[in-house]
């Protein structure tokens, strides 16, 4: 009895591990998907209510934000391919239809580099932690959105609102890099 309650605490506490360590090779064998925000709902508010001087002054803003979102990415990330969607297509993305998916300068997928990201990548985005305590990070989940078990890396801070502190994209996502290949060398 003793040996079998050995066994599963053994296996209990070496099964995430096992798990995290799938989930970390979907990188290093698949692609990396960049979400892109998009604010519509503020966009429609700001149209709803007759203010479409600041609907399109936040679509711009927006704008500007996802290309310099896109040119870091791809001039800072080597771990894999990088490729981006925008969050309103993120249902489409967890059924694995990557129609809506593009490369850095709005081209479209190949059919072959579907097939390969067919439940073979990881979903960057920039925003809030999932969980309680939520502040402003690069998070790293899953292709269910869901974050990946410890020890393996879940987010790089961006210290949003901390104007003494606050870390420029490209560093996040060096950072993050570092991160997963010191997990990936760990494998």
């Amino acid at each position: 009895m003793k040996y079998l309650f050995f066994l599963f605490i053994i296996f209990s506490t070496f099964s995430p591990n096992l798990y995290g360590q799938n989930e970390i090779n979907n990188i290093k064998n698949g692609a990396l998907l960049v979400r892109l925000q998009t604010n519509e709902h503020l966009v429609d508010y700001y149209s709803n209510n007759q203010m479409s001087e600041q609907a399109t002054l936040e679509k711009q803003q927006q704008k500007k934000v996802n290309k310099e979102i896109i040119n870091t990415f791809t001039k800072e990330w080597s771990l894999c391919p990088v490729y981006f969607f925008y969050s309103n297509f993120s249902n489409e993305i967890q059924n694995n239809n990557f129609s809506n998916v593009f490369k850095d300068q709005q081209q479209k997928l190949s059919n072959q580099e579907k097939k390969k990201l067919k439940n073979n990548f990881l979903i960057a985005y920039i925003g809030d932690t999932p969980g309680s305590l939520k502040f402003n990070a690069l998070v790293l989940t899953n292709n269910n959105f869901q974050t990946l078990p410890r020890p393996f890396p879940r987010y790089v801070r961006t210290y949003k609102g901390l104007w003494l502190f606050k870390r420029k994209l490209n560093k996040s996502i060096q950072i993050l890099e570092k991160k997963i290949n010191f997990q990936l060398s760990r494998i």
